[in-house]
């Protein structure tokens, strides 16, 4: 995560005054967005961790928290970003809509995950958890693409939330996370079942 971010907004340490008239109106709703945004994609992989989880199960329940806290704060951000995007000139109404879908997915997941959890349906959680991360690694998705040149000729312009591009794109990538999140838990149910007997297996 940080080689990718820091490598695409490495620049921003020393922006501009392309990039300041390109940030002006949103700059200061960037940072909270961009905080909470990073808890959630740096804390998300550590819940996954049997280990951790069974040894600081405190810090589990800390971290599940202020990811869930991180995607409530950083996702309608996202949205209202593009907004002010829009309405400034400078963005589309077309990737102020991909946005909504994308918070709704992310928001959604994560809030079935909270609510399992509370519920005491541990497993429940866990599957909920890890479509959550599946979306939350959309916003890295979208700016590897664009650094991988067979993929970049595909859509033939850039895939990232700081450039206006089609609907199409960022759709591509929020159907594309559920599916791959479903296959991660179907192999997960399959795994303990490899190496069985096969009369252990059918009972």
């Amino acid at each position: 995560m940080f080689v990718v971010v820091g490598y695409k907004d490495f620049h921003l340490l020393h922006p501009s005054p392309q990039d300041r008239e390109h940030y002006r109106s949103f700059q200061w709703w960037l940072i909270p967005h961009g905080v909470t945004g990073a808890l959630a994609l740096f804390l998300g992989p550590f819940q996954f961790s049997n280990r951790i989880r069974r040894r600081y199960l405190n810090w589990h329940r800390l971290a599940g928290r202020t990811y869930v806290y991180g995607v409530a704060v950083a996702a309608p951000l996202g949205v209202y970003i593009e907004y002010l995007k829009y309405a400034n000139g400078i963005g589309s109404l077309r990737l102020v809509i991909a946005t909504v879908g994308f918070a709704a997915l992310f928001m959604s997941t994560t809030g079935m995950g909270f609510l399992r959890i509370k519920q005491g349906k541990t497993q429940k959680h866990r599957e909920w958890m890890t479509r959550s991360f599946a979306v939350a690694l959309i916003f890295l998705e979208t700016r590897c693409v664009e650094e991988i040149p067979w993929l970049y000729a595909l859509f033939e312009k850039p895939l990232t939330f700081f450039e206006s591009h089609s609907i199409s794109d960022l759709w591509l990538f929020i159907l594309f996370a559920p599916i791959a999140a479903e296959i991660v838990l179907r192999c997960e149910q399959l795994r303990p079942r490899i190496g069985l007997p096969i009369a252990q297996m059918r009972r």
